[in-house]
C-alpha cells in the first residue's frame, strides 16, 4: 500500500474546478461545482458529477471548511474513480503550490485546533 506524504484531514469543502487549457482545447471547460474531501497540504479528493480525465490540469478554488478562507490553487488529476452508488465521480488531485500563501492557508485549516 502506497504512503500519504502528507496527513489527510477529512473535512467537506466547497470547490469550483476549471479544467485549464491543453492541446486542441484552447478554451478549457466550464467551472464545475464539486466538493473537496480527504484534503491535505499535498493532495485531495474531490467529488464531482463531471470527471476529468487523468492527467488534466486543473484550476481549484475550495472555501476551506475550518476558515472559510478560499484558495485558488492548481493541481493535476491523478486518478479518477466512478461511484455509481451515489452517481459522482471521485478525483485524486496532486496540488501544485505556486505562492508560500495557499500553504499557509491550507496549513491553517487543516491544523488549527489540531493536537
Amino acid at each position: 500500500m502506497q504512503q500519504r506524504k502528507d496527513r489527510r484531514f477529512k473535512q467537506w469543502s466547497r470547490t469550483v474546478i476549471k479544467a485549464l487549457p491543453q492541446g486542441q482545447d484552447p478554451l478549457g471547460q466550464a467551472e464545475t461545482n464539486a466538493f473537496t474531501y480527504d484534503l491535505s497540504l499535498g493532495g485531495a479528493r474531490i467529488y464531482s458529477v463531471e470527471p476529468f480525465e487523468v492527467g488534466t490540469l486543473l484550476r481549484l478554488h475550495i472555501e476551506l471548511a475550518r476558515t472559510r478562507e478560499t484558495v485558488s490553487l492548481e493541481g493535476r488529476v491523478k486518478w479518477l474513480k466512478r461511484n455509481d452508488a451515489e452517481n459522482i465521480f471521485e478525483i485524486g488531485v496532486e496540488f501544485h503550490h505556486t505562492t508560500s500563501h495557499t500553504v499557509m492557508s491550507l496549513m491553517k485549516n487543516l491544523h488549527n485546533g489540531q493536537h
